[in-house]
């Protein structure tokens, strides 16, 4: 994979992490399916290795440091059939529910109710 590539995948995995992965670690807790990334993990893994290694090579520790970092959040992706169970288990408690369901509305645009 080129650099370039490396690039344009960790900057569109940015945006995701950024926009996306919380409201699913919330719907999915840490059992997010694995077909809801962007890519596959074996291509994001590569990408964000790529980046990283530059950046290592180029003296950038902090850099190094955020790309490890948002490595971390792949660790939540598991099989679909194993996330599907495992949310199935948690809609179904109740307890679940009223741990979680409010914590959806944070994510609401605060312009939504002007």
């Amino acid at each position: 994979m080129t650099l370039e590539d490396a690039s344009q995948i960790v900057v569109m995995w940015g945006r995701y992490v950024e926009n996306i992965f919380g409201k699913l670690m919330i719907v999915f807790s840490a059992h997010i399916p694995e077909s809801l990334l962007p890519c596959s993990k074996n291509t994001l893994k590569e990408a964000l290795g790529v980046l990283a290694e530059h950046h290592r090579g180029i003296g950038n520790s902090a850099a190094v440091k955020a790309i490890e970092s948002s490595a971390a959040y792949l660790d939540a992706y598991v099989d679909d059939e194993e996330a599907l169970l495992q949310a199935a288990k948690n809609f179904s408690s109740q307890e679940w529910r009223n741990a979680f369901i409010p914590s959806l509305k944070k994510f609401q645009s605060p312009y939504q109710n002007r």
